[in-house]
């Protein structure tokens, strides 16, 4: 620490010191004339006159110049400048950003509390001219308050943070400290990360880079939950037994930690009330599956939850779901009358291999389908069939009210010209590829819900099929064409007809034409096939936390599992409420757009019209992510290491002077030692003045500093 001076140039007033000097040296006293009449009663006495004075009473003098000289430093506005650049409080005006971990992991101890603690304490550090904003980050961030020097705001803005069902990413969060920096006039910037550092949180490739002259301090808060299990997964198979639907729970617990075999008891709950207890016994660093009876699923929107008891990390002590009777597809599959009998053995065994009864297959060997065939079917599949014109047309007013059609061309395949505008394209003759070694897909549309869950890599090959005979489709200036084989021709086209849909696969699904039926992809394949056919998605059982639900898309409602919107009191044209698992109301008003719902907190959302209160409302269930729950550490320096710095450029010279004088005003600003220093030349005046007139009186000399 040093003594330094804001105006140097007011130094110059210490010359002033020899002022008084040189007057003390120089000034004569001035002599009393008194007129006489006569000098003859006068004696003349010998007078010697000094013309250079002498200095007696030094401790004034001194006194009267160190008064001045104070007066002259603090003109030149004096402050102890510290010699650690990055010291908070010396650092000059700065842009401070508090990032705050709001994930679930920090719910472990007293984590969030000590960082709401510590982030108290930076705010009441800040500076007269520093400005702060508190940013809460989880998956993404959140901009609490921003800039601003109010400390009673900050604090204010800390008492109603909490911490959340989010996992962490110090990505959004590092984004939006380094914009708040960017944006900011001051010379400074520092950024302090307040985190259990969640090594899963950071990848290195986030590209943060912040402005030059920022600074980055973390602040580590890590209670090590030594011993945690969690509830990884709920298997809810399904059957249906006399009429009724019975669902048989299997749960995946894991362990992290521990050093002994520990007993956990599991619990398994529906509609609020516990049907089942089982214990189980979990090595350290194992994994134990428990399987609970059979429960009747009898009403819609039921709620469950698997349940163990609380330890260090509550958020993955329970996984919610939610399960709803009568959700199977009922899938018509038409067969030609002279098809052979195995003609749909592979697609009817790949539909029966579902979870949960996915599909209900009906069968009808013919090729007339009748209106009563299609009564309470949500998919007609025709299975290489000629199919004749009145047949045509009921299916053609089937499709036109919302149903789906599906075409697996054949040798036996017809379809009559009085309905060729319900298909995607021209039928054609048949093409012979017997010849090499067949031809194989070369081209899926992977945006489509078809093939959109083989888009990731391993999940599942379809150039391993080869196709040896393939009916020629000339596609429709309206169809859509999902699949192309390798020479370019068309594997599976779409067309929209009325509010259904019309689907070509211009091969068959058995081992006849190709041998797709022999690879792996083959049944999740007809799964999705039959699933896009039937309308209906399959229902998820729970969301994670940080989805968002379109609660004005069907087909989003379909997956969130809402059976049917009139029984759950969601009428279009109504506006609705959506209830959170703390309790808080958001309202969904009614318009044309989508009604985005944020899927924030884990636990139950129920949603239903305001003011009412049906027997079943809709409910959704929303678990945390696990990935929150591998709780290795990222060293903060690492960390640090791999946030990057934008370097001085060289128009910078100008900016990096005024961010220092700005720095130097405002760390003399703080300390304001100039008042202090003027109080003590002020004092100093006045202690001078009293003693020069009691010395004066006592010599009966006039002056203060000679004699």
């Amino acid at each position: 620490m040093s003594l330094a001076l804001l105006v140097p140039l007011f130094l110059l007033g210490v010359a002033g010191v020899v002022v008084p000097i040189v007057l003390h040296l120089t000034r004569r006293q001035r002599r009393n004339l008194v007129q006489f009449p006569s000098l003859m009663f006068l004696e003349k006495i010998p007078y010697k006159e000094q013309r250079r004075r002498r200095i007696h009473y030094w401790f004034l003098l001194a006194m009267r110049a160190l008064a001045l000289a104070l007066v002259a430093i603090a003109f030149a506005r004096p402050f102890f400048q510290q010699d650690t650049a990055g010291a908070g409080a010396a650092a000059g005006p700065r842009e401070v950003v508090v990032l705050m971990d709001q994930s679930y992991s920090m719910e472990i101890g007293d984590q969030f509390d000590r960082a709401r603690d510590e982030a108290r304490r930076i705010f009441n550090g800040l500076g007269p001219l520093d400005r702060a904003s508190l940013v809460m980050f989880g998956r993404g961030a959140r901009v609490v308050t921003r800039s601003t020097a109010d400390v009673s705001q900050l604090e204010r803005a800390l008492d109603t943070v909490q911490v959340s069902s989010s996992i962490t990413r110090y990505g959004p969060g590092l984004k939006v400290a380094q914009t708040i920096l960017e944006e900011s006039e001051l010379p400074s910037g520092e950024v302090f990360l307040l985190t259990d550092f969640q090594r899963n949180g950071w990848t290195g490739d986030e590209g943060i880079r912040l402005p030059p002259g920022s600074k980055v301090t973390t602040i580590p808060f890590a209670d090590d939950a030594s011993d945690n299990v969690q509830v990884t997964d709920v298997s809810l198979a399904g059957e249906a037994l006399s009429g009724r639907e019975r669902v048989t729970p299997t749960v995946r617990l894991a362990r992290s930690g521990g050093e002994q075999a520990q007993e956990v008891m599991v619990a398994l709950e529906v509609d609020g009330q516990e049907l089942q207890s089982r214990p189980v016994t979990i090595p350290p660093n194992g994994s134990a599956t428990v399987t609970f009876q059979p429960f009747t699923l009898s009403q819609p929107h039921t709620r469950g939850t698997v349940r163990i008891p609380d330890d260090g990390l509550l958020a993955d002590n329970a996984r919610n779901f939610v399960l709803s009777p009568g959700t199977s597809l009922s899938i018509l599959i038409v067969e030609g009358s002279a098809a052979p009998r195995d003609a749909s053995l592979y697609l009817r065994r790949a539909l029966a291999i579902s979870e949960g009864g996915r599909f209900e297959i009906t069968f009808r060997r013919a090729n007339v389908v009748r209106q009563q065939d299609l009564d309470g079917i949500d998919g007609v599949i025709i299975n290489d069939a000629n199919i004749d014109g009145g047949s045509a047309e009921r299916l053609r007013g089937f499709v036109e009210a919302g149903g789906g059609l599906l075409l697996l061309l054949g040798p036996a395949s017809g379809w009559p010209s009085s309905a060729a505008e319900m298909l995607p394209g021209t039928l054609g003759s048949v093409q012979d590829r017997i010849q090499g070694r067949g031809g194989r897909l070369g081209f899926l549309e992977y945006g489509h819900p078809v093939f959109e869950a083989f888009s990731g890599a391993r999940s599942g090959d379809f150039t391993g099929a080869r196709f040896f005979r393939v009916r020629d489709v000339t596609p429709s200036d309206s169809a859509t064409v999902l699949a192309r084989f390798d020479d370019g021709s068309v594997a599976l086209a779409e067309s929209r007809y009325g509010r259904g849909k019309v689907l070509v696969w211009t091969s068959t699904l058995d081992n006849f034409w190709n041998d797709l039926a022999l690879q792996p992809v083959y049944l999740p394949f007809a799964h999705r096939m039959s699933e896009y056919v039937g309308g209906r998605t399959e229902a998820l059982p729970w969301f994670v936390a940080g989805q968002v639900v379109d609660l004005a898309d069907p087909e989003a409602l379909e997956m969130a599992g809402l059976v049917s919107a009139e029984a759950a009191g969601l009428a279009e044209g109504l506006d609705q409420v959506a209830l959170t698992p703390s309790g808080q109301s958001v309202v969904l008003p009614v318009g044309e757009g989508p009604r985005y719902l944020p899927l924030e907190e884990r636990g139950f959302y129920t949603v239903r019209p305001p003011g009412s209160d049906p027997d079943r409302p809709f409910v959704i269930a929303v678990n945390v992510e696990l990935e929150e729950s591998i709780l290795g550490k990222i060293d903060p320096e690492e960390l640090v290491a791999q946030i990057g710095t934008a370097a001085l450029g060289p128009d910078s010279g100008q900016d990096f002077a005024q961010a220092t004088e700005m720095r130097l005003e405002d760390m003399e600003r703080r300390q304001s030692l100039w008042r202090w220093v003027l109080i003590a030349a002020f004092a100093l005046f006045v202690i001078e003045t009293l003693l020069s007139n009691w010395v004066s009186r006592r010599s009966g000399v006039p002056g203060v500093a000679t004699g």
